[in-house]
């Protein structure tokens, strides 16, 4: 079994407000040896859309200084969001590739006794998974494969792109999720608006109507494509498909729901734990006919 430690990056929103998510991570990423190491000191990441574009210097020192906790640990991050993966992983790049501007955030982070050195790299959950395991020798740890589940896969932007930085699969049709769920026994459902984003920056800004009418469009493709559920690897997708498909079904009258899994929950249900040891409980959308399912299988 490999055992590859990171620094582990809560970021925000998990523990403030889907802690379950942070619970299950804990559980099953040491089973498949990956083990979290804890930095107390790690902060927001900044959020790389808003804030940057408000104030890039401030992103970057922000960032810079979470990247340097970690390289002082010697270990690399892992993060459990994608919104947090982007804006590390895109600070250390930058960082590293530009001297004077690393002289420069370097010259604000003195004030608190760290500097950016760019040593160590950043890896969503979701690529350490498919590097230090393997997509392969995933299959090892499943004890209860999900054959019959039809799982419909949304990666999400902010893992994907920019590609040549970020490193982790195709924006444009993306397949290594779908390799993900298809090593634990579960059919990926191939669907046309895969790569359409989930809308929650619609919900982020305030534009709830535009969030709920992008949403009902892709989880009716889903749906017509035959999926029992939705994998993410991102809190704020899982939200947008959690707490946002909620708000549309009432705006749209869905004659169904699609339960969102992030990713770690389903590994877990593949290991052999139940849908209530992975915290299914503390979902807003739920199907019986899923869990029938499930149960089944």
């Amino acid at each position: 079994m490999a055992n590859n430690k990171y620094a582990f990056f809560r970021g925000c929103l998990i523990p403030i407000r889907y802690p379950h998510l942070e619970y299950v991570a804990r559980l099953v990423l040491p089973q498949v040896g990956i083990q979290l190491m804890d930095l107390e000191e790690f902060t927001c990441c900044a959020d790389p859309i808003q804030f940057r574009g408000a104030d890039q210097l401030t992103w970057l020192a922000i960032a810079a200084r979470n990247i340097s906790l970690a390289e002082e640990a010697g270990l690399d991050v892992i993060c459990l969001c994608n919104g947090c993966f982007n804006s590390l992983a895109m600070a250390n790049d930058l960082l590293k590739k530009e001297p004077k501007l690393r002289a420069k955030v370097n010259r604000i982070l003195a004030d608190t006794g760290h500097q950016f050195e760019g040593d160590i790299e950043i890896k969503h959950f979701l690529k350490a998974i498919a590097d230090d395991i393997g997509i392969e020798r995933l299959g090892s740890y499943v004890k209860a494969p999900l054959h019959g589940l039809n799982i419909a896969t949304h990666t999400g932007c902010h893992l994907t792109s920019p590609q040549g930085i970020l490193g982790f699969d195709d924006p444009i049709d993306p397949s290594v999720l779908d390799s993900l769920v298809a090593a634990l026994g579960a059919e990926p459902v191939d669907y046309d608006l895969k790569s359409l984003c989930c809308g929650v920056g619609f919900s982020l800004s305030g534009k709830t109507g535009a969030s709920s009418l992008l949403l009902k469009d892709k989880l009716e493709n889903m749906r017509e494509y035959g999926a029992d559920c939705i994998a993410v690897g991102c809190p704020f997708c899982y939200q947008q498909f959690d707490l946002g498909q909620l708000a549309a079904s009432r705006k749209y009258q869905f004659d169904f729901k699609l339960p969102v899994l992030y990713y770690l929950q389903i590994l877990g249900l593949a290991m052999g734990y139940s849908i209530e040891e992975m915290q299914y409980g503390a979902h807003k959308i739920k199907d019986e006919s899923f869990e029938r399912k499930l149960r089944r299988g």
